[in-house]
């Protein structure tokens, strides 16, 4: 039987997730998502005004009653570093953006590399601090795969066996998940639509394909964080996924699109491909019979959605480091 301090923990985190949304809710909202008594959110709520884990918005319209008080998550008690990689025909582009606990952009940084490395990445991550003492986590967006903060595999070549969550940690001090961008990316676009399942296929110009998918409302990563590396489907080898990007991108696309509806068959697909965007998306459901067709839209705004899915993150991880502290 969970004693006092536990429920009281539960409870606290049970409200901070309601508030997680960004929007002003009042006692009757959590209330009714929580499951707890007025009494008990008011204590919670006036703990959480103290820490400066939320804020007091004012009071809402009345609708007959008394006007309810509206509360918040205070954007600014964390604020959080995001870096991304570009990866170019000669280097490398690095880009560091400050944002409070809402996504909104606070400052933003660019730093060209040959190389890519771990070191590289540790630096901008302390050039953030320096800037903004309130920034108390960093979220990387690899264009691979990484598992636990270690990277598996990358696009960035420089950073792939390193533990880029460690050095982060080590030499910074604060809190650091590391995330592939293109799942980053559909948690972005979850953000926005809410579905029940969707998958984000991203097509740069010069790699494979990758896949993010959202399924309930969570990432999907699978056993080992290879989920949507659609790149090593055994239909292509990588010589002939070359040739079929140059030749015809919009069929290969379309031949991963039909596999993918085959194993997940998500209500949503966002398409983002740098080359070869077909102007009628119908052309990318070509081999998928019409009954089973997912709704597709295009996504021209990929670096926002990892932005705003490496928020969420951010958020998401901010609040489990608070459940291991209590």
């Amino acid at each position: 039987m969970a004693n006092t301090e536990e429920l009281k923990r539960r409870n606290i985190v049970s409200v901070l997730r309601c508030l997680d949304d960004g929007k002003a809710w009042n006692k009757a909202q959590l209330a009714e998502a929580t499951g707890l008594s007025a009494g008990s959110l008011t204590k919670i709520l006036h703990e959480l005004q103290d820490t400066g884990e939320i804020l007091f918005l004012g009071t809402a319209p009345s609708t007959g009653g008394r006007r309810p008080k509206e509360f918040a998550l205070n954007p600014d008690f964390c604020h959080m570093v995001q870096v991304a990689i570009t990866v170019r025909p000669m280097d490398y582009l690095i880009r560091s953006t400050t944002c409070d606990l809402n996504g909104t952009v606070l400052a933003t940084r660019a730093m060209d590399s040959p190389t890519c490395t771990a070191r590289d990445l540790v630096a901008a991550v302390k050039s953030a601090l320096a800037e903004d003492p309130k920034v108390g986590i960093a979220c990387i967006a690899n264009p691979g795969v990484s598992v636990a903060g270690r990277v598996l595999a990358s696009d960035a070549e420089g950073l792939t066996g390193s533990d880029l969550a460690a050095a982060i940690d080590t030499a910074c001090g604060i809190s650091s998940v590391v995330e592939n961008d293109v799942n980053a990316a559909a948690i972005g676009l979850w953000e926005d639509c809410h579905v029940q399942s969707l998958a984000l296929l991203y097509q740069p110009a010069r790699y494979y394909v990758g896949v993010g998918m959202v399924i309930g409302g969570r990432l999907y990563n699978g056993a080992s964080h290879a989920a949507g590396e659609l790149r090593y489907l055994p239909f292509y080898t990588e010589a002939e996924q070359d040739a079929a990007l140059a030749s015809d991108p919009t069929d290969l696309l379309a031949k991963q699109l039909a596999t993918l509806n085959c194993v997940m068959n998500p209500e949503f697909v966002g398409i983002c491909a740098e080359q070869g965007v077909a102007a009628d998306l119908e052309a990318y459901l070509r081999y998928i019979p019409q009954k089973f067709r997912p709704r597709v839209i295009a996504v021209d705004d990929f670096d926002k959605k990892v932005e705003r899915g490496l928020a969420a993150i951010a958020r998401d991880v901010l609040l489990s480091k608070r459940e291991e502290r209590q």
